[in-house]
Parts: C-alpha cells; structure tokens; sequence
C-alpha cells in the first residue's frame, strides 16, 4: 500500500527567516542568549547591499566585487554569505 505524499509548502530563505524575526519583540534577546549567532546580522546587512548592487550593476560579479569592496571582505566571503541567505 503506498502512502500518499504531501506536499510541503516551499522553505522560506534564511534571509526571509531572519525578516520574519526581526518583526518579533523578542528578537535582540535570541542574539543575546546566544540562540542566533550576532554574525546573521552582518549577513543580512552586506546581503541586502548585495541585492541593492544587483540592481544598480549589470554584472552579478561587478556587485559581488563592489559589495566585497564595500565591507572590506573577500568576494569568496560575499559569495558564501549569499549563499547562506538564499538558503
């Protein structure tokens, strides 16, 4: 007998999490106890420059590279923390 499947609704992105926390009372106190790392922080931050770059630049690697410059992180570092909010 097969057991029907149920679809899931799709994850939300970290960035999308970390937004919906914010909005909460809360919210310094989890970064505060240690239950979110204070680093998330400054991902979202550069993330948001990132996506503010996306749209002034034509080239993703152009914003990649104004957004490393911007907070004096290499691009590798950029590319990671995009990664992790998209996740």
């Amino acid at each position: 007998m097969l057991i029907p499947i149920q679809k899931r609704p799709p994850l939300m992105s970290t960035y999308e999490l970390i937004e919906k926390l914010e909005k909460l009372d809360y919210f310094s106190d989890l970064f505060r106890s240690g239950i979110l790392p204070p680093h998330w922080l400054d991902y979202k931050v550069i993330y948001e420059y990132y996506q503010e770059q996306l749209k002034k630049e034509k080239l993703r690697k152009q914003a990649l590279t104004n957004t490393a410059d911007e907070f004096n992180v290499s691009e590798r570092t950029v590319y990671i923390i995009i990664q992790k909010m998209k996740g």
